[in-house]
């Protein structure tokens, strides 16, 4: 299937956002009263500051676009967990995956759809998670004084949202590589523009 051009362009900020702010995170250091930064520990904070709230608005848009757009997979499709139905057919989909490991193949996205939509939606809850705390942890913070009680405990949670973040970014380009790899073109169908 062929998302639609919104979805595909919310896709790629999304992801682009993401891979740029893990990819930052390790050369930033977070300024604290009294202690040296490097200018690039300094410059790579800021920019981690300001694409983190423009990435808090486009995944807004993103869960936005889930709940108003008319085509595309289904919200319960992203979120099959309350769903016995739903969750039978994302079991069907991680065994028939799994048959088709032994013959080092993977199935058709088209006809397995569940297991990779609830990834999907995995991927989103996560993204949502480290837009929520990054945001609400720099509203709590101000750089010349000491954090705000919570403010450390938030910046806590978005770390280990982060390494959720890292594990599910591998994981999916890992998958994407391995499906182009036997013919399934998925990045050709999630290109913002047309081929």
């Amino acid at each position: 299937m062929r998302h639609a051009f919104t979805t595909r362009l919310l896709h790629l900020l999304l992801a682009g956002g993401i891979v740029l702010q893990l990819a930052d995170s390790q050369l930033m250091r977070v300024p604290r009263p009294g202690r040296e930064l490097t200018a690039l520990q300094g410059s790579a904070f800021a920019v981690h500051q300001w694409v983190g709230l423009a990435m808090a608005v486009v995944i807004v848009l993103f869960w936005l676009w889930l709940t108003l757009r008319r085509v595309g997979t289904a919200p319960g499709q992203l979120f099959p967990w309350f769903s016995a139905r739903r969750l039978r057919a994302v079991r069907t989909d991680l065994a028939g995956y799994a048959r088709a490991a032994t013959r080092l193949s993977l199935p058709d996205p088209e006809t397995s759809g569940a297991l990779a939509g609830a990834l999907h939606g995995l991927g989103l809850l996560i993204a949502l998670a480290m837009a929520a705390t990054g945001t609400i942890g720099w509203l709590a913070w101000d750089q010349s004084a000491a954090m705000s009680s919570f403010a450390p405990g938030v910046f806590e949670v978005h770390g280990a949202i982060a390494n959720l973040m890292w594990a599910y970014v591998i994981a999916h380009v890992g998958a994407t590589v391995l499906h182009e790899l036997v013919g399934h073109r998925l990045l050709r169908r999630m290109a913002p523009l047309p081929s």
